[in-house]
């Protein structure tokens, strides 16, 4: 999985605070006092868009690698909880202890089938019965198709897209929306909408059968 310590600030400035449209295919389900877990928060970008009239300070719990990104989404949102690890093995909470998990632009860094099946597995543990989960993967740049054709990664699915000037590297998985649909129906959800969403993403959203 990309560390992203090393460009966090940079990156950082690149999630702006524009609301994106993927966002009303879930924001307005969210319940007033649920409970909800955004799975690679970065510097917790997502809190903006979701009011503590509906999710109450408290009730919003982040998660990722970047120890740095972690600790610009603990200045802006000190009400809040945040937490370090690697979402690719089991987490740290309880079984059925969300009505949401959220994960914006992150199940595309799980390189291995292995770290799939952990991570939908986990999903489903700790969210609560009728919870929901909404994914969203990159559609990757096809700029960046013939130079990972050639290193032989097309083929793996596990592309290299760098970031920044410095070209700091970064590993993306291919997760189209069907395999989504696919994986997340394999692991105990029922699908509620797949679609490629504009040029950017394909996004799931499912809830926990």
């Amino acid at each position: 999985m990309t560390n992203y310590d090393p460009f966090a600030e940079k990156f950082a400035q690149t999630r702006d605070k524009r609301y994106w449209p993927e966002f009303d295919l879930f924001i307005p389900q969210i319940q007033k006092h649920q409970k909800v877990l955004d799975l690679g928060c970065g510097s917790g970008r997502l809190r903006n868009f979701i009011a503590p009239e509906r999710v109450r300070h408290g009730d919003y719990f982040g998660f990722d690698l970047s120890q740095e990104l972690l600790s610009t989404a603990r200045d802006d949102f000190p009400k809040d909880h945040f937490f370090r690890g690697d979402f690719g093995v089991p987490l740290p909470f309880g079984a059925e202890n969300f009505d949401w998990v959220i994960s914006i632009a992150a199940f595309h860094h799980l390189t291995e089938k292995k770290q799939q099946k952990i991570f939908l597995e986990e999903c489903n543990r700790i969210l609560k019965p009728g919870g929901k989960i909404f994914l969203t993967t990159w559609i990757l740049p096809q700029k960046y198709f013939w130079k990972n054709f050639w290193a032989g990664r097309v083929f793996s699915k596990n592309w290299i897209i760098p970031f920044g000037e410095e070209q700091h590297e970064r590993i993306y998985r291919s997760v189209s929306d069907r395999d989504l649909k696919k994986l997340l129906k394999k692991h105990g959800f029922t699908i509620e909408t797949h679609e490629k969403f504009g040029t950017r993403n394909y996004v799931v959203l499912a809830k926990k059968a």
